[in-house]
């Protein structure tokens, strides 16, 4: 069973080694791992030994607050306004103390009071930043210390010197301001960093939000509307016209056109008649129709994306799994500091106990380990919502550190450079015999057979005796003739005479070639081609102008092969291969190529898609397809693996910029802070927007466009 799990209190990656550390290291059954962008955890367990409230109450034991419904979710952002505004309401009069001690500025007694300084400070620090504690106690219990301890550390150390300066009847050092604002100014970041984090899981929630809540189902012969976890795999669900399908199933009556844009980002409906397949969040959008139902719950098309988008958000390239390891002992490390600082500026430079505490604080305050972890989550679902508007699903965990090694990409011919629909380009011959040709196609079940009812639009002749000739063509009988539509090698091996000499120009062509023979005379000839997609020229020239060779791998003849390459510019052809043997194709490849993608349509092209080094699966989001390739293409435009391979190499640059600015703040701010050069109020603002900058450079990506 899988199940994903919003939680309102995920910040950062140490969040997420303490989730995962707990599930990970307590259950053999459980798998729990955390996308900190979304703030949420991804489970995967045994659904008859553990329920989702067991999830739940385990989440709960670690302080981490699991959020079932929407409402539970609206109301945990209500307690985060209320958290700030209780923050900012008794953080203002401490404000004004700062300005009194910046300058000589006048203000009412009580203010300078510290007990009424105190007073006001204690719910900012206990009830506003009671979450720090919370964390800070768990994140001490799971020994993984991360943003909440040095939170309170500082602001904790600064309240209690600032009451032992009221009590002892001093008050001339007090630091009940600094406590305030430092929570209420990482309470600002956080909920600004958690409503910006929210336009990175868009892509998601919009998915789940296609989804439908329920369907009408017949019973009995019964309309009876069903919540969608209660139909079953057979049931017969009735969709009306203008109706959305509520799961995946086949028509078993009724004829109409379904709009599939939402999933393949195709703009034209498609007709779906019986037999014909229809997908669950697509919409109907003429005439009723039924079907039984052939997939529920997380077998769906709809919820396998769901799945792969939500795996993309877990990648973790290299950059990250050192940024986490780093980050694990980051905390210790930072306090280490900040205890060396405040035993040098006490016993070394010999200053008060006031002056060594705030530069002491002033390090825990400003260092934030928080961004380490945002770095890749971030910028991946930001890439991975982009890419799904263009029906491009990411799924291969290595797919952004490796798309800028493509040395080739080898391409599967047919339904992948080409449209996979055989059409009649030539028909050479009297036009009267045509109706024969069609007659006798209309019997056949191969897919050129298409072709002739697609290019035929008249009546038919009545036929008997239809019969298949494997490896020739067909025959059958119409008016007591002998009908015949054959290839070139049928005629030569029965010595039948050919009076269309130019046919080899056709072959060359690339074209498939029949003829009709009646009564052992040829009275037409007929040539078929299954005609190249105008994107794959582009793709071809795009990807050399990028130093990337391609290959092309088909079952055609050498010939044909040859002439079809040569249009699209390809240089390295591998013909007359067996399905089986593609595999061992991309094999050959990849000893001659440093690294090797290749394209295919994901069904029959399923082991060559997992021997390359990177697999591209064109299809419509079929399991197989989303199964085997490391990227799924929805649509039938080539471009996309252009736009899937620059994106990725974007996304990377941008993930590597969330890096360099979470280590150089650190690095910059920690020297900083030591030298007192600024307050621990200061450094709280820098603690609380550090993480706010990964997520708008991350937001950032939005922007980008492929380059010509």
């Amino acid at each position: 069973m899988r199940k994903t799990v919003k939680v309102s209190n995920i910040t950062c990656a140490n969040c997420a080694k303490s989730i995962e550390g707990h599930f990970n290291k307590t259950y053999d059954d459980i798998n729990a791992r955390v996308n900190v962008s979304a703030s949420s955890v991804v489970f995967s367990y045994d659904e008859n030994k553990y329920s989702e409230d067991f999830l739940y109450d385990e989440l709960l034991d670690l302080g981490y607050y699991g959020v079932k419904t929407d409402e539970a979710q609206k109301k945990a952002i209500r307690k985060d306004r209320i958290d700030l505004l209780v923050g900012i309401i008794f953080s203002i009069p401490l404000l004004l103390t700062m300005l009194a001690h910046l300058g000589n500025v006048e203000l009412p007694n009580i203010l300078m009071n510290g007990y009424f300084q105190w007073i006001i400070t204690t719910p900012v620090l206990f009830f506003a930043g009671r979450r720090f504690f919370v964390g800070a106690y768990h994140s001490i219990k799971a020994k993984n210390l991360g943003m909440d301890a040095l939170v309170v550390i500082g602001t904790t150390s600064a309240y209690i010197y600032s009451i032992y300066e009221t009590i002892s009847g001093s008050g001339h050092n007090l630091f009940f301001e600094t406590t305030a604002v430092i929570i209420t100014m990482v309470l600002i970041g956080n909920y600004f960093e958690n409503r910006i984090k929210e336009k990175t899981s868009q892509t998601l929630t919009g998915l789940i939000s296609l989804g439908s809540k329920q369907a009408t189902v017949i019973k009995d012969g019964i309309e009876v509307l069903t919540n969608i976890d209660d139909v079953k795999v057979g049931d017969i669900v009735i969709i009306k016209g203008n109706e959305k399908v509520p799961i995946d199933g086949i028509i078993v009556e009724g004829k109409t056109y379904v709009d599939e844009s939402m999933l393949t980002g195709e703009s034209m409906p498609v007709l779906k008649e019986v037999g014909s397949e229809v997908v669950g969040s697509s919409m109907n959008i003429l005439e009723t129709i039924k079907i039984r139902v052939t997939k529920v719950g997380s077998e769906t098309v709809l919820a396998k994306i769901i799945q792969t988008v939500e795996e993309t958000a877990l990648i973790k390239p290299e950059a990250q799994r050192i940024a986490d390891k780093i980050s694990g002992f980051f905390v210790p490390i930072v306090i280490l500091i900040s205890v060396v600082v405040f035993l040098i500026y006490l016993l070394i430079v010999k200053t008060t106990f006031a002056d060594a505490l705030m530069p002491a604080i002033a390090i825990l305050v400003v260092s934030c380990p928080c961004a380490l972890g945002l770095a890749t989550p971030t910028s991946i679902s930001v890439s991975s919502g982009m890419a799904f508007k263009k029906g491009i699903l990411y799924k291969g965990g290595e797919f952004f550190e490796t798309a800028n090694k493509i040395t080739a990409i080898a391409f599967d011919k047919t339904g992948t450079l080409t449209k996979g629909i055989p059409v009649i380009t030539n028909y050479i011959g009297d036009e009267k015999y045509l109706k024969y040709t069609a007659s006798l196609e209309k019997h056949s079940n191969h897919p050129i057979s298409n072709a002739f009812s697609d290019y035929y639009k008249g009546d038919y002749f009545k036929v008997l005796d239809y019969e298949t000739l494997i490896g020739y063509g067909i025959k059958g009988k119409i008016d007591n003739k002998d009908v015949f539509v054959v290839s070139i090698s049928y005629l030569e091996e029965n010595n039948i005479k050919n009076p269309y000499n130019d046919y080899e120009k056709y072959l060359k062509e690339g074209k498939t070639i029949f003829f009709t023979v009646i009564n052992n005379s040829v009275f037409n000839m007929i040539a078929i081609s299954d005609e190249l997609k105008e994107t794959s020229y582009e793709l071809v020239e795009k990807l050399k102008a990028r130093n990337i060779t391609p290959y092309m791998i088909t079952g055609d003849q050498e010939l044909t092969a040859r002439y079809i390459a040569n249009k699209l510019g390809i240089k390295h052809v591998y013909a007359k291969v067996l399905p089986h043997e593609k595999a061992n194709i991309i094999k050959d490849i990849q000893t001659k190529e440093d690294f090797v993608a290749f394209v295919g349509d994901g069904i029959n092209d399923a082991p060559a898609l997992k021997m390359a080094d990177l697999g591209f699966a064109i299809g419509t989001g079929s399991d197989i397809a989303i199964d085997t390739s490391d990227v799924t293409l929805m649509q039938d435009d080539m471009m996309s693996v252009l736009y899937a391979i620059d994106l990725s190499k974007a996304t990377l640059k941008n993930i590597y910029l969330n890096f360099f600015w979470a280590f150089i703040y650190n690095i910059a701010m920690i020297p900083l802070a030591a030298f007192g050069i600024f307050s621990p109020t200061i450094a709280g603002i820098g603690m609380a927007f550090s993480s706010l900058m990964v997520v708008l450079n991350a937001l950032s990506l939005k922007r980008w466009k492929i380059s010509k």
